[in-house]
């Protein structure tokens, strides 16, 4: 009895299913499915962080980068690795979106050495730029440029600005430029003023002769951006510039008023600046409203005083300088620009009367 007891134990510790090993082979599957998953995890885990590596780990060299306004996340990390800063742009670009970086990118000027690593390049292009970019538009007067270096610098000095810059309306030159934080106003200036010779060739003490039909008359320096800031203001499109001017040049040159609008407005914004900037309010400043005044006693009202004001009025650009050396000749005496937008000119005084009728009253 006792020996079938113990045959029968035997045969139920020991299963013929057991033996085959049926029920162990989903088991190993398993096992050997989590183990080549755990070894693709940590293949990419290591690639991912090898990537996120700086290029040259020794390296303590910087190099310049700038990151243009309004350029994008996807082309900041393309160029990053077009300078040899990053190993791989996918790896940058799954990076910034993971993180939320890529809409915090400031474009400016920055060092970086293909020693840092991505989190330490991309934190440096987050935290702020060595230098800051600032833009100028054509036709803004010398206030208007201090007011936005004050609102774009920490602790620009505004008030030494205007003094500075007094005398040098017109050489401002409009653009947009890569300026240190902390630059002073000369350091500025001396960007600013670098750039209008650079780009204009326009020297004050130099005449240029003039191509006007069959005059040549030549205007010094000076008389060319006074003459420059005067069709900027006045002229909405690079088109109507050589036009406009070639009216003005043949208005200086006979002796007639210039009868431009933009200096009155220049004369009033002038007045009305040295008031409003006691107050604290000075950003809200508009200048260049509409006028309804053209008797407003000024130097610089031509309607009131003959010849060219005694400055420029504002700061012109490239477009408006090149059409007063090389102005367009033409018949007519008389400009206005429509509620349209759109320039229309006129030969004598009844056809100007006409187009002020159809072109400017309601």
């Amino acid at each position: 009895m006792w020996a079938d007891f113990y045959q029968r134990r035997l045969e139920q510790k020991v299963s013929p299913r057991l033996i085959r090993g049926s029920v162990n082979k989903p088991l190993i599957v398993f096992i050997l499915s989590i183990s080549l998953a755990s070894a693709g995890f940590l293949t990419a885990y290591f690639w991912w962080m090898s990537q996120l590596g700086p290029v040259s780990p020794n390296s303590d060299s910087q190099v310049e980068f700038i990151v243009p306004l309004s350029q994008s996340a996807a082309d900041t990390v393309s160029n990053l690795y077009r300078n040899r800063l990053i190993k791989s742009p996918l790896v940058a670009k799954f990076y910034l979106k993971f993180t939320g970086l890529d809409q915090k990118i400031r474009p400016g000027s920055y060092n970086l050495s293909p020693g840092f690593n991505l989190p330490t390049l991309i934190n440096s292009l987050i935290s702020g730029p060595n230098d800051i970019w600032v833009t100028f538009p054509e036709g803004w007067r010398r206030e208007q440029i201090g007011l936005r270096l004050k609102n774009t610098l920490p602790m620009f000095p505004l008030a030494d600005f205007l003094e500075q810059t007094a005398t040098l309306e017109g050489r401002l030159f409009p653009d947009t430029y890569l300026i240190p934080p902390s630059a002073d106003v000369f350091q500025i200036i001396a960007i600013l003023e670098a750039n209008f010779f650079k780009k204009t060739q326009v020297y004050p003490d130099q005449t240029y002769p003039i191509p006007f039909g069959r005059e040549l008359p030549s205007l010094s320096g000076s008389q060319t951006l006074i003459l420059s800031s005067l069709v900027e203001r006045e002229a909405r499109l690079d088109a109507d510039r050589p036009t406009i001017a070639g009216i003005l040049l043949k208005r200086y040159l006979s002796g007639w008023p210039l009868q431009v609008d933009a200096t009155v407005q220049y004369a009033q914004d002038t007045d009305n600046f040295k008031i409003y900037s006691q107050s604290e309010r000075i950003s809200n400043f508009k200048f260049w409203e509409p006028i309804f005044d053209t008797k407003y006693p000024s130097p610089y009202n031509t309607y009131l005083a003959p010849g060219l004001p005694p400055a420029p009025i504002a700061n012109p650009g490239l477009a408006a300088i090149t059409s007063v050396l090389h102005p367009q000749y033409s018949d007519y005496w008389y400009y206005l620009t429509g509620t349209d937008g759109v320039t229309r000119y006129a030969a004598t005084i009844d056809e100007h009367q006409t187009n002020i009728d159809k072109y400017l009253k309601p």
